[in-house]
C-alpha cells in the first residue's frame, strides 16, 4: 500500500502544484479567445523534478490536462468596444463567441533527480459564432483535432534530495506544426454587394484564434522555482515564453481585413496569417491545508498573451494578420495528491484584458478589437508509474 510521503519530502512536489495547470502548448499560450494563444492545461514541470518520488514510485509520469473557455467580451485597447449610444456588443448582439477546448496528452521520464524530458501531444476543438463572418447573421463555424506536439527538457539546478525547501528548474523546448493551420468550414456571404444581396454559403480558411496549429517550428524558454516560506507555505513563479522565427503561413482570413497587409490601390491585401510569438508569466502562494488528506490551496496571478513584435522584430511589409494583446488574472486553485496521483483544478478570473494595436494597425492608424473569457476552467490528473 502506497503512503504520502511526508512534508518535508514532497515539499516541492506541492509547491510546484500550483505550476501544474499552466497553459503552455506552444502553438497558444492563452490569452482567451480572439488573441489566438493556444494551448490545453498541461505543465511540462508536473511532478518532475521529485527525484525522491521518482524512485518510489517509478521514473514515468503520465499526465492528462483539459481546459475550456468562452469568449465573448470585446476590447479595444484596456477598454470594452462600445458604439455611440454606449452599448457593448454583447447588448448590442454583434458579440463574438469562442468556444474552446484542450485536451495535452504528456509522458516524463525522469532521468534522475535533476533531469526529465516530456513529450505533449495536444487535442483541440473550437465553434465560433461571429455574424460579421456571416454577412450579419449569427451562424458557427469550427475546427478540431491535433494541435502542435512539442518535446521539453527540464534541469533543476540544485538536487531536489539535498535542497527540498527550493530550488529553479530551465526547460527548453520544441514544437513541431503538426497542427492544421488552414483548417475551413463553410461560411454565408454576399457574393456581389453593389448590385445586390446575394448571399451564398462558401468554404474559407476558420479565424486564427480557432485554427488547431499555427503552422511554424518553434523553440521555448520556461523557468520554474519554489520557496518554502514556513511549514507547509510556499511562494512559486513561471516564466515561459516560445519564440516562433517564421512569420506568416500564407493561410488567408476568412473575411477581408484592414490590418492584414498593406493598401494597395484602395484595396487591402491580406498577407495571410502571422505565426506569433507567445509568453507566459505566473506567480502566487501555495498552501498546505491538509497533510492527512493530501491537500493544498493556491493563489496567485498570471499574465500571458501574444506580443506586438516578436523577438525578431517586424518584418515590415511581410507582417501577417495577428491580434496581439494580454489578459491578467486572479488564479486560485486546489491540489489533491494521494501516494502516485496528483488531482489539480484552477479557475482563473479576468482581472484586466488589453488588445495592443498590430504591426498594421500602427501603420495605418487603426485599431483593433479582440474578444476575452472572463474565466477559465483547467483540470490536471497525473500518476506516476
Amino acid at each position: 500500500m502506497n503512503t504520502s510521503p511526508s512534508l518535508a519530502k514532497y515539499s516541492p512536489l506541492v509547491a510546484t502544484s500550483a505550476l501544474c495547470l499552466t497553459t503552455l502548448m506552444p502553438e497558444q499560450a492563452q490569452a482567451q479567445g480572439c488573441v489566438a494563444v493556444r494551448g490545453g492545461g498541461m505543465c511540462t514541470m508536473n511532478h518532475t523534478g521529485m527525484g525522491e518520488d521518482a524512485a518510489e514510485h517509478g521514473p514515468w509520469l503520465a499526465s492528462v490536462g483539459y481546459r475550456f473557455f468562452k469568449s465573448d467580451r470585446h476590447f479595444i485597447g484596456g477598454n470594452e468596444s462600445r458604439n455611440a449610444a454606449g452599448l457593448d456588443r454583447f447588448q448590442q448582439g454583434t458579440e463574438v463567441i469562442n468556444y474552446s477546448q484542450f485536451i495535452d496528452t504528456a509522458v516524463t521520464y525522469q532521468f534522475n533527480p535533476q533531469w526529465s524530458v516530456t513529450a505533449v501531444l495536444p487535442w483541440v476543438h473550437h465553434t465560433r459564432s461571429a455574424p460579421y463572418e456571416h454577412s450579419g447573421v449569427r451562424r458557427d463555424t469550427s475546427a478540431m483535432g491535433i494541435g502542435d506536439v512539442r518535446a521539453v527538457v527540464g534541469y533543476w539546478i540544485w538536487d531536489p534530495k539535498t535542497q527540498p525547501k527550493g530550488n529553479l528548474q530551465v526547460s527548453l523546448g520544441g514544437k513541431a506544426p503538426s497542427g492544421d493551420y488552414q483548417a475551413d468550414d463553410t461560411f454565408y456571404q454576399d457574393q456581389d454587394p453593389t448590385a445586390g444581396v446575394n448571399i451564398q454559403p462558401v468554404r474559407r480558411n476558420v479565424d486564427q484564434s480557432i485554427q488547431p496549429g499555427d503552422g511554424g517550428w518553434g523553440v521555448s524558454w520556461e523557468l520554474n522555482g519554489y520557496r518554502e516560506l514556513t511549514k507547509g507555505l510556499f511562494a512559486y513563479a513561471q516564466a515561459y515564453y516560445l519564440f516562433n522565427p517564421q512569420n506568416v503561413n500564407g493561410t488567408a482570413s476568412p473575411t477581408a481585413r484592414s490590418d492584414a497587409g498593406p493598401t494597395i490601390g484602395g484595396k487591402n491585401i491580406d498577407n495571410g496569417m502571422a505565426i506569433t510569438d507567445q509568453y507566459l508569466f505566473r506567480a502566487g502562494f501555495t498552501k498546505v491545508v491538509s497533510e492527512k488528506h493530501h491537500l493544498s490551496l493556491s493563489l496567485g496571478g498570471r499574465m500571458e498573451g501574444i506580443p506586438v513584435e516578436d523577438l525578431n522584430g517586424n518584418a515590415g511589409n511581410e507582417e501577417g494578420f495577428r491580434r496581439p494583446g494580454y489578459s491578467i488574472a486572479i488564479e486560485p486553485g486546489i491540489n489533491w495528491m494521494p501516494g502516485k496521483w496528483n488531482v489539480a483544478i484552477t479557475v482563473p478570473w479576468r482581472l484586466e484584458a488589453q488588445r495592443e494595436r498590430s504591426y498594421w494597425n500602427l501603420q495605418k492608424g487603426t485599431r483593433g478589437d479582440a474578444a476575452f473569457a472572463d474565466y477559465l476552467v483547467t483540470l490536471s490528473v497525473s500518476r506516476w508509474f
